[in-house]
């Protein structure tokens, strides 16, 4: 009874909405032990909604649920076609404050959308104290939390990636030692030089090789233990190199067959494997359903060009037909950059394999110091990151279930 009072003493209008109308609030930081749920249940079984549920009014915001998402939940399981509702008109910063503030003596935390959305500063201004934030761990909050997570997660988890840090240095150099692969089977492979795009990115005219640290990443985070790992564009062995030396099997296709032998020497004794075949023909080889985990380096369009072979990505005059061998692989001029991210984006998701980390690698700057006063000649800023896309496929709820905790712990002295 206590909402409705004050409801009452605010004069604010109590109105009837349709369940089906009303939107979760995307941060909603706020989830029911089965208990409490229940209790919920036998409440609004017995009393019917006794506090109306707060609606925002706002035109950004319209019918999103601000107070009540769970009375929500449990009327519809219980065939509720309309609820009660009062609205606020709450710009989306204010939403978020009140959603907390509402929220803050009743239910339990999901800390992981708690700590998603929201900063400490905020939490503890609305009422929060370091006991309620202890999840957060506070006393660890310190310039060199940094090292903390380096510890725990081999680089820090955060949506930049700094290659250029002495840690990615340091495993990068440890990992090019252990696997030794310079890019030697593409050597004076890089045709394309003279067009617009490789003239604005003239770090492309050195044979490119994937960050083994990016490689090891992909293993430890997104794989499970000893899982089977893929890549339908192979290129260079250091993938497949690392994902086997991490206990996993592996299966690449190369389309280049001087590139699978040199790739398959690398792997000698292994279980892992490279297939010199396109990779649209992907299953030919790998049988579906069997795979945890697909990584892949896909060929950058009219950059890199690797051979001249008839079906090779890299050489495709249009960039609508390198597009199509990437959809069929992954399903089954002028300094402008091409949509290619997004174009990735797409081809997983109306796959349906969700989109779920998005991340910015950021380059050594290498030359960049050096041709960013003639590219700003033509108001061109000079390109020093890559995009790593994440995607999941299956149920993201279930992902803590699925996965255990890390804690990945390296000795470079001895096994990673």
């Amino acid at each position: 009874m206590r909402g409705t009072n004050n409801l009452k003493q605010n004069k604010m209008k109590i109105i009837t909405k349709k369940i089906g109308d009303l939107i979760e609030a995307e941060y909603n930081p706020r989830q029911l032990t089965k208990e409490q749920f229940q209790q919920i249940t036998d409440s609004i079984k017995r009393f019917g909604i006794v506090d109306p549920i707060i609606v925002n009014k706002n035109k950004e915001r319209k019918n999103i649920i601000v107070g009540g998402h769970q009375r929500v939940k449990v009327a519809g399981s219980l065939g509720f076609k309309e609820i009660p509702c009062v609205e606020v008109d709450l710009t989306p910063d204010k939403e978020r404050e009140l959603n907390v503030r509402l929220n803050k003596n009743t239910g339990e935390w999901d800390w992981d959308e708690l700590a998603n959305h929201f900063d400490v500063s905020e939490l503890i201004d609305w009422g929060f104290d370091d006991k309620d934030l202890s999840f957060f761990d506070l006393d660890g909050m310190t310039d060199d939390s940094h090292k903390k997570l380096e510890d725990s997660f081999i680089i820090p988890p955060f949506s930049i990636f700094d290659s250029k840090q002495g840690y990615w240095q340091n495993r990068k150099k440890w990992w090019n030692n252990l696997i030794g692969d310079k890019g030697e089977s593409r050597e004076d492979k890089l045709s394309n030089l003279n067009n617009m795009s490789a003239m604005y990115r003239p770090e492309m005219a050195t044979v490119s090789i994937l960050d083994p640290v990016i490689a090891e990443i992909a293993n430890k985070w997104f794989g499970l233990e000893s899982c089977n790992t893929f890549d339908c564009f192979a290129g260079d062995s250091v993938f497949g190199y690392v994902s086997d030396y991490l206990g996993n099997k592996f299966t690449g296709i190369e389309l280049r067959q001087e590139q699978t032998d040199l790739n398959n020497k690398r792997l000698k004794g292994t279980e892992s494997k490279y297939i010199c075949d396109d990779g649209q023909n992907v299953l030919k080889h790998i049988k579906a359903n069997t795979q945890d985990l697909l990584f892949s380096c896909p060929p950058y369009f009219d950059l890199e060009v690797y051979s001249t072979l008839e079906n090779d990505a890299s050489n495709q005059k249009e960039y609508k037909d390198f597009i199509k061998i990437l959809d069929k692989a992954f399903r089954n001029e002028n300094g402008v950059y091409y949509n290619f991210p997004s174009d990735i984006k797409n081809i997983f998701i109306k796959n349906g394999i969700l989109l779920y980390n998005e991340i910015i690698l950021a380059d050594p700057l290498g030359t960049a110091p050096a041709r960013a006063r003639k590219y700003m000649g033509n108001r061109k800023v000079v390109k020093v990151h890559q995009n790593i896309l994440v995607f999941y496929k299956g149920d993201t709820k279930e992902i803590k279930n699925i996965y255990p905790k890390l804690d990945l712990i390296i000795d470079e002295s001895q096994d990673v």
